[in-house]
């Protein structure tokens, strides 16, 4: 629940007429092949729109002890990469295989790309093929190939039985000849939780903090038994320098239910000093979601322990580390923790300043006006993406569908995702006026934030309206401009502050108000409308051709270069 589009044309490869596309990872480009010397500059541009940087933290002052754990969960995190490839598609590993032996230059721009998206299709350009000639399973590697939607409702509607296995965040769907049946994790990627649980062990074994030590024994056992929960509220209660987010945690990938969780892991270093002076924002949760804009039966209590973490990042793995970097997360997702201790905020501080100064500042310089995109502000950008995170706290998490009740995310299906990444985004907005309203930020304050925020918009939409953040970013932008809280003259946005605010107040609102109905109906609608490239934002995006969309993490600490 967390996370923080340019489309290059020229799609590689693609299905044509009513047909079934095959699966076979596409042969390599022969050199007499027409267009090659096209497929080459776009394949060498989408890679090029990613750029190295150099990710890593000071740890001279780590007690040895504290060196040895880092050093084994990075072993252990490196393991959930042979998952996650399989996850995003079963086919992944074969057909890296193949394309690793083509050595053209086309060849490795292609596998350079594949590595990137973590698949053969581009994240960024709606899910274009590039390396196979069929698109995008909805259903990623999670169910088998084919299986539509309806099709899983009804052997679930005719099997109650399997409902609890089959939508498991934790199994797999496969068909066992008669119809579906669910396989655990532990038990599908067995072949690389063994292992990764017993590093997890080792570390816990090397470390001298107990709450790091007690964590990483109960997320083994979780890794063998697949029930995360009592090392979902050790994971709440970490209190160590160094720390590690680990596990089967988002539903990005499933775009056929939104139900099946990836694995991914986050390996840091933490700052207990920059965490303290952060810490009376969580004391304020249950004020902002007093303050929201919606009547108060549409409010909830939910845990509001909250700690906020400052760390920096020093390795990532798995649906952590896909083409767009993740700069912030708010978890667990299990709303049975979030009951009992709220969620914990982490912002991963040296990926924040590296994209604000590799991507946010160069994207406003091109597409605002001078004077406002002059008035930029790296601390705004950061407390953006700080409120962004505790808002995913914020706002209803139940509903009721046919009288019982519900998991929005459940409610709303696939559609969850944007809905509730652009609820963070212009939540967290929301609330950080309204910190400046209670004299908690100088009112002066105000205007660089709401221009910090609004050129974000086109940081996030860059990554595709394909992909969740994108797909929300591009919903706020539309409704922002047809609102007339943003202006843009052909060339440049020009934000006109006191009608972005109200805006931003409306939309909170609504998104709310969506939410607390479990409306998916509406999400759909709202997604249809306003989460698309609008011909403005082509505009706009096309000016931004040299700056890059992404970073590439290169990880010193675990042995990488650039």
């Amino acid at each position: 629940m967390r996370r923080i589009a340019w489309a290059l044309c020229g799609t590689l490869f693609a299905c044509s007429g009513p047909r079934t596309c095959g699966s076979e990872p596409t042969a390599g480009f022969r050199p007499d092949r027409p267009g090659q010397d096209e497929a080459l500059q776009t394949l060498r541009a989408k890679v090029a729109r990613f750029a190295p940087a150099v990710i890593t933290a000071d740890v001279s002052d780590l007690p040895q002890s504290e060196r040895k754990a880092l050093a084994l969960l990075i072993e252990a995190s490196k393991l959930l990469d042979p998952i996650f490839d399989r996850q995003a598609w079963a086919k992944n590993p074969q057909l890296r295989q193949t394309l690793a032996k083509d050595d053209s230059a086309i060849g490795k721009l292609r596998m350079e790309l594949f590595e990137i998206m973590r698949g053969p299709w581009d994240r960024q350009d709606h899910h274009a093929p590039f390396a196979v000639d069929h698109p995008r399973p909805k259903g990623a590697g999670f169910y088998p190939p084919g299986l539509e939607a309806e099709t899983f409702r009804s052997w679930i509607e005719a099997h109650p039985e399997d409902r609890a296995a089959l939508e498991s965040l934790f199994t797999l769907v496969k068909r066992d000849g008669k119809g579906l049946e669910a396989v655990p994790y532990s038990q599908a990627f067995q072949r690389w939780l063994e292992p990764a649980a017993d590093k997890l062990r080792a570390a816990a074994d090397a470390t001298e903090s107990v709450s790091l030590a007690r964590f990483l024994r109960s997320r083994a056992d979780a890794f063998l038994s697949d029930d995360y929960y009592d090392s979902d509220k050790l994971w709440m209660d970490l209190d160590s320098r160094v720390e590690v987010t680990i596990g089967p945690y988002e539903t990005y990938e499933d775009k056929l239910l939104g139900l099946k969780a990836s694995f991914e892991s986050f390996v840091t270093v933490s700052d207990p000093k920059a965490s303290a002076r952060l810490a009376k924002y969580k004391e304020l949760l249950g004020a902002m979601e007093a303050n929201l804009p919606v009547p108060d039966e549409m409010k909830t209590e939910r845990g509001r322990q909250s700690p906020i973490r400052v760390v920096d990042l020093v390795f990532s793995s798995g649906d952590a580390r896909k083409s767009v970097q993740t700069i912030a997360f708010n978890l667990p997702n299990d709303e049975r923790v979030r009951k009992e201790k709220g969620a914990k905020k982490v912002l991963l501080r040296n990926l924040i300043e590296t994209k604000f100064e590799k991507i946010l500042a160069p994207i406003a310089t091109k597409i605002m006006v001078a004077e406002q995109a002059s008035a930029l502000r790296a601390d705004a950008f950061f407390n953006q993406v700080l409120f962004h995170e505790l808002s995913h706290s914020l706002g209803p998490a139940m509903t009721r569908v046919d009288g019982e009740p519900k998991e929005v995310r459940f409610a709303l299906g696939p559609n969850y995702s944007p809905i509730e990444e652009c609820k963070a985004d212009v939540m967290g907005a929301y609330n950080v006026l309204y910190m400046i309203q209670r004299e908690e930020m100088p009112k002066s304050y105000e205007e660089p934030f709401l221009l910090s925020y609004f050129a974000g918009l086109f940081r996030s939409v860059r990554f595709g309206v394909a992909e969740a953040h994108g797909k929300g970013a591009a919903v706020q932008i539309n409704r922002y401009l047809h609102e007339g809280a943003a202006t843009f003259d052909g060339e440049r946005f020009r934000v006109e502050p006191d009608r972005l605010k109200e805006s931003i107040r409306k939309l909170t609102h609504d998104l709310v108000v969506l939410q607390h109905r479990g409306d998916a109906d509406a999400a759909e609608a709202l997604l249809s409308e306003y989460g698309v490239e609008s011909a403005v934002m082509t505009n706009a995006l096309s000016r931004l051709g040299d700056v890059p969309v992404d970073i590439r993490p290169v990880y010193p600490l675990a042995g990488e270069a650039i």
